[in-house]
């Protein structure tokens, strides 16, 4: 099905799924459903939402650690089954370090650590999270485009897994757009977009991946 010699193994492809749906829904769900938070909230309103929750905020996090950790080792494999070549690949694997290690100290700053916490600490600390989380969006968009320059170049895969590559290769720019237009931090419809639209894909490539025969 896929194509061109390409073939995904399951553990890759489920790491696509988990952690696009995690990286949506599961923090959709977290920040949303758990604690309540909207974009009309006062930020010492939602400071102490965080407090209040820093158990359910501790599980969340220790979680985002494995399924980020193995979504990042799924895009590792991915640009070797999309045959990015040698140089290029130690280059992919650095950035893909850096993606997941930004992504969450960015996410760790979420915490509250000890009772003398005060909401001006928190908002000293997610300023650092959002300057953190600008090295994330800059080195995933490196990871994603050479995957997708590659992808496309090499003609792998069938026209929807072109698609979907393509689509998180433009989502990339689009960050790296959004970033400098508004900042890392920004909560700008396009970034929420990029958001969904990314998630989509990646869980797209996942799927793909458990649909094809492993002799195809």
């Amino acid at each position: 099905m896929f194509g061109g010699f390409m073939q995904l193994t399951k553990t890759t492809s489920w790491g696509f799924i988990i952690g696009g749906l995690w990286a949506s829904i599961g923090m959709l769900a977290f920040f949303f459903g758990i604690l309540g938070v909207s974009d009309d909230m006062e930020p010492a309103e939602e400071f102490k939402k965080l407090q209040d929750n820093q158990e359910m905020a501790l599980v969340f996090f220790i979680i985002s650690v494995g399924v980020f950790g193995y979504l990042t080792k799924s895009f590792v494999q991915l640009s070797e089954a999309v045959n990015v070549i040698a140089e290029w690949h130690t280059y992919v694997r650095i950035m893909a370090i850096i993606m997941v290690g930004s992504l969450l100290v960015s996410m760790s700053t979420w915490l509250i650590h000890g009772p003398d916490a005060t909401l001006e600490t928190q908002q000293a600390s997610d300023a650092v999270g959002n300057s953190v989380n600008s090295l994330f969006i800059i080195a995933s968009a490196f990871v994603q485009l050479i995957i997708a320059w590659f992808a496309l170049k090499n003609g792998l895969g069938n026209q929807i897994f072109k698609v979907f590559v393509a689509i998180i290769g433009v989502l990339s720019v689009l960050d790296l757009v959004n970033m400098v237009v508004d900042g890392a931090g920004s909560e700008s419809d396009l970034a929420f977009i990029t958001w969904i639209g990314w998630a989509i894909a990646v869980v797209g490539i996942g799927v793909l991946g458990l649909v094809t025969k492993e002799d195809a």
